[in-house]
């Protein structure tokens, strides 16, 4: 298992590598000058052309790279044009909010959909089967614009019931956002466990479980769903980087104090380091959590560590 994490560990040098190269380039690409949004455009030319020598604008593309780069592994990310802060100020104080609505959204996709596949793989071509199918292909379907509108409109306006944005009321500040944000995911996870479940029921060790004697209680969920599993829980991680990234709608929507909100503001204001900065931030999250993910697929595979040691 060491081996595996160390190799699983350099891999990871490369893809960070050319994330890198990616955000930087596509900011250069950006039209715009950060000197120019950054003292306005009635600025005199001597302090535009003074603070593009002082960023380094000046200077050719790849010793800005060099330099942004060597910066960001150090964790200086630059300053915010918008508010003078650091970029690494500004990520650290909504990264939390952002985090808690993934995980939430993520395990309230997860205590949904498994046992929903599971239930589904059980009673193939069943009616409880096929409102799974159905609500499953309902979820991945509806738009999280749409949606966010919808439960807001019902719960908040009509009802009274929830918050309709912000941190402002507690745990019933994050019901929607995390409904909205954990629909799809749940529709995904629950039709992958059917698929994985409804495979594995056909394995060899599945018939010879059950000639032992077995319970199907036994049969389902001690010896199946463990095998079954495996895939689903590879989709989990995914979905859970997913959700880091792509809570940006989400949280514009709800007024949710987070880093997608802080990203959709910041290209707003032309705010160039910030923008990279949150880009960067959320390529890395993402690859870390693919090789937790990883990590985890060889502890409940132990075929993996052999195979790549």
């Amino acid at each position: 298992m060491g081996q595996y994490v160390l190799r699983r560990l350099l891999m990871l040098i490369p893809v960070l590598f050319g994330v890198s190269i990616i955000v930087f380039s596509i900011m250069q690409l950006t039209p715009g000058d950060p000197a120019l949004l950054a003292l306005g455009e009635f600025a005199p030319p001597e302090q535009l052309e003074a603070l593009r020598e002082q960023l380094g604008l000046n200077d050719p593309p790849h010793v800005q790279y060099l330099r942004w780069v060597s910066k960001a592994a150090q964790l200086d990310l630059g300053q915010s044009l918008r508010s003078r802060r650091p970029v690494t100020e500004e990520i650290a104080s909504r990264l939390p909010a952002t985090g808690q609505l993934a995980l939430y959204a993520v395990t309230f996709a997860a205590l949904i959909g498994i046992p929903a596949g599971v239930i589904s793989a059980t009673r193939p071509n069943s009616l409880v089967d096929n409102a799974v199918t159905v609500a499953a292909l309902a979820g991945v379907s509806m738009p999280v614009f749409w949606q966010a509108l919808m439960l807001m409109i019902i719960f908040s306006v009509h009802y009274n019931l929830l918050p309709s944005s912000g941190m402002v009321d507690g745990w019933k500040s994050f019901v929607l956002p995390v409904v909205t944000l954990g629909t799809s995911t749940t529709a995904g996870i629950a039709r992958m466990t059917r698929a994985t479940m409804l495979e594995a029921l056909q394995q060899d060790y599945v018939r010879t479980a059950r000639a032992k004697g077995l319970s199907e209680r036994v049969v389902v969920y001690r010896h199946t769903l463990r095998n079954a599993l495996i895939p689903v829980v590879t989709i989990i991680g995914l979905e859970f980087g997913g959700l880091m990234a792509g809570a940006v709608v989400t949280e514009t929507i709800f007024a949710w104090p987070g880093i997608g909100r802080l990203v959709v503001d910041a290209i707003r204001t032309k705010d160039f380091p910030l923008v990279q900065g949150t880009i960067l931030t959320f390529a890395v999250v993402y690859v870390f959590i693919n090789l937790i993910v990883d990590l985890i697929y060889a502890y409940l595979d132990p075929r993996l560590r052999v195979r790549y040691n």
